[in-house]
């Protein structure tokens, strides 16, 4: 995609999420609210509409949706101008993620890019849900949280975007909402003008507490990968400071491996270019906290009941866009609910009551598979074991801000109801959190491992945004300063962000479909076009092992379905089943020349195309020719590199509506 259709392209999208807030706004009658809620709402409601009726790979309303939207940002022109500030944030953050994803475009390797891409795959057919997992048909995909890849897809089928194009802009506007409601609500909560850009710079540029703590502790630079998996790492004396020593000291017990307890910050996931569900986590969590901005100086009983049936929406809607923040979800709403019962305003139940249940009818056709899966119960919360606790010094490394923030929100003597409720909602959080862990496929010191990524983050996030912006519009001056003190000191990670981006090779700039790094080779990017051109089937490829390979890549590039995907992914999602394994010592027989009737196992798993790269020509192609000729009757060669014999690089297609030859 060339930098003007890239532009074109975030523009006809703005227009019409533009227009479709304005289209909200007639009944929610609160811009900054509608502009989240209506996209929120419209993919929700697809969501549950094509579980019944797919509409296709293609929809057809884009040029339809456009023209109303040029008409309502025409005619409501007056709402967007007192709201330009919402859309300049949006903007704002919407060109800072776009920066990091084009100059930094590959959907490599790195952790979980490959499957987050096959999920888009997944759903961007427009089949009726739960799609076919393309990684391991005839299987559905019915086993993930998958809200986020959904609305990707969702894009791509309204504006015409092929799956990776999907990953990236969808990325972009992810971090815009998310950079707009962190705004809004920091203004809403807070008196200060400069309050939101304070507040939302924070959280979308810094770090946490661990950002000051390595910056003290260490004598060399930490990449940001090694900040956020800082906890559990133990370095060697000449690394470390006087400072880093003590800490060491005090965390860590000699010959003992230290527990894992990493923490991802919502400006590392947006920098780090994995299109993961706590995107959607933030995203959530940021919506929310906007609802309880407006809440709370919100007088209208029509106002209040329709927010508070959109915080009582978040519920499920966190069930199924991030399920590891469900449970920190449901807290914060009831906290809050709680909160508005002690304050004697009754009114808040009823509607909280609604629009939870009116979102899980909408979420229940996803939820009524999902929740079936074999993955849904083994895992559960257990508390934490003795020796998985943090330590004091440990936990003090990453929340010393938050500390900070509820210590100075004690001097806030105007808004001290809030100020108070803040301070407990997060406090019983991080408790909580340390007392209790979902209990996943990980063990040994990696027990917390995932629940710690996923909520602390989350966390750390809510108590700057809510409890920052609070302080920094107290009258005392002590809680003012100090606020903005201890929200901006941990910014120091923009350093170790901007040596990132300098320091990192950028040979695939501007390539914004996040192939470059494997269709550098001609051969490759000619084979992925070719099968993008071919229909739809399975296709295998070799060398796939339990771990993150460059095995199904050019499958899922081109977007055809895989016989399998990765082994490790889909076992830990399909608890281990024993097709998973079985079909992996089957594909990896094949490629060895080891199945006495390859044709017949290609037929009978309907197998349609056969990769055959650089990576099998060992030992001078000795297995091409005899699989060639055991295959001939119904595949034919499409050779893309090579003789033919000693060497070859292409693909074999299955050839339909042909018998194999007796």
């Amino acid at each position: 995609m060339t930098p003007l259709l890239l532009l074109i392209s975030f523009g006809l999208i703005w227009v019409n999420l533009v227009g479709l807030a304005l289209l909200c706004d007639r009944v929610v009658r609160d811009y900054p609210v509608s502009r989240l809620a209506s996209l929120l709402g419209f993919c929700l409601l697809f969501f549950f509409v094509e579980h019944f009726h797919g509409f296709g790979p293609r929809l057809v309303f884009m040029p339809f949706s456009t023209a109303v939207s040029a008409w309502l940002i025409w005619r409501d022109r007056s709402v967007i101008r007192s709201n330009w500030v919402v859309e300049a944030v949006f903007g704002t953050g919407l060109l800072y993620c776009l920066v990091w994803r084009y100059t930094f475009p590959d959907i490599d390797l790195f952790e979980e890019r490959i499957p987050d891409l096959a999920f888009i795959n997944d759903y961007i057919t427009g089949s009726v849900l739960p799609p076919t997992d393309r990684w391991m048909p005839p299987f559905k995909a019915d086993f993930y949280y998958s809200f986020q890849f959904y609305a990707s897809a969702l894009l791509g089928r309204w504006f015409g975007f092929e799956p990776a194009i999907c990953y990236q802009v969808s990325y972009c506007l992810i971090s815009g909402f998310i950079a707009s409601a962190v705004y809004c609500a920091a203004r809403r909560l807070s008196s200060w003008r400069a309050s939101g850009w304070v507040i939302t710079s924070a959280l979308m540029l810094g770090g946490c507490g661990l950002a000051v703590v390595i910056h003290l502790s260490m004598k060399s630079y930490l990449q940001p990968l090694e900040m956020v998996r800082y906890l559990g790492m133990v370095w060697a004396p000449e690394f470390r400071t006087g400072f880093g020593k003590l800490l060491d000291s005090m965390m860590y017990t000699p010959g003992r491996n230290p527990v894992e307890l990493p923490v991802e910050p919502l400006s590392y996931i947006i920098a780090k270019g994995e299109f993961h569900p706590p995107l959607t986590g933030f995203l959530i969590l940021a919506f929310s906290l906007l609802l309880l901005a407006t809440l709370d100086g919100e007088r209208s009983p029509r106002q209040r009941w329709i927010l508070h049936a959109f915080l009582g929406a978040t519920i499920p809607l966190s069930l199924i866009g991030n399920t590891w923040v469900f449970p920190l979800q449901t807290a914060l709403v009831l906290g809050w609910v709680a909160y508005r019962l002690l304050s004697r305003d009754r009114e808040s139940l009823l509607p909280v009551i609604v629009g939870a249940g009116i979102a899980t009818a909408l979420c229940y056709p996803f939820l009524v598979g999902f929740m079936q899966q074999p993955t849904a119960h083994s895992t559960a919360l257990r508390l934490t074991r003795s020796g998985d606790h943090a330590t004091l010094v440990e936990w003090l490394t990453i929340f010393w801000p938050l500390v900070c923030l509820m210590a100075l929100s004690l001097l806030n003597r105007e808004r001290r109801g809030l100020s108070w409720f803040f301070c407990g909602l997060w406090l019983v959080l991080l408790v909580g959190t340390e007392l209790v862990y979902n209990h996943d496929v990980n063990g040994g010191t990696w027990e917390r491992f995932n629940s710690t990524l996923k909520w602390w983050g989350w966390i750390y996030a809510g108590g700057v945004l809510t409890l920052g912006a609070v302080n920094l519009g107290s009258r005392s001056r002590l809680a003012r300063y100090g606020s903005l003190l201890v929200i901006l000191a941990p910014c120091v990670q923009v350093y170790d962000y901007g040596r990132q981006f300098v320091e990192t090779p950028k040979g695939s700039l501007g390539k914004i479909d996040g192939t470059y790094w494997i269709t550098s080779d001609y051969t490759i990017r000619d084979i992925i076009s070719s099968l993008k051109t071919r229909p739809d089937g399975i296709c295998i490829d070799s060398n796939l092992t339990h771990a993150n390979t460059d095995a199904t890549i050019v499958a899922v590039f081109a977007n055809k379905q895989c016989l399998l995907g990765w082994p490790v992914q889909e076992g830990i999602w399909r608890e281990n089943r024993m097709d998973v394994n079985t079909r992996l010592a089957d594909i990896t027989k094949f490629y060895q020349g080891k199945i006495d009737d390859p044709l017949s196992w290609l037929i009978k798993n309907d197998v349609r195309y056969v990769l055959w790269m650089q990576k099998d020509n060992d030992h001078l192609n000795e297995r091409f020719l005899p699989l060639k000729e055991k295959i001939k009757s119904r595949y034919a060669w499409e050779q893309y590199a090579g003789t033919g014999t000693d060497w070859a690089v292409g693909y074999f297609e299955r050839i339909d509506g042909l018998s194999p030859v007796k």
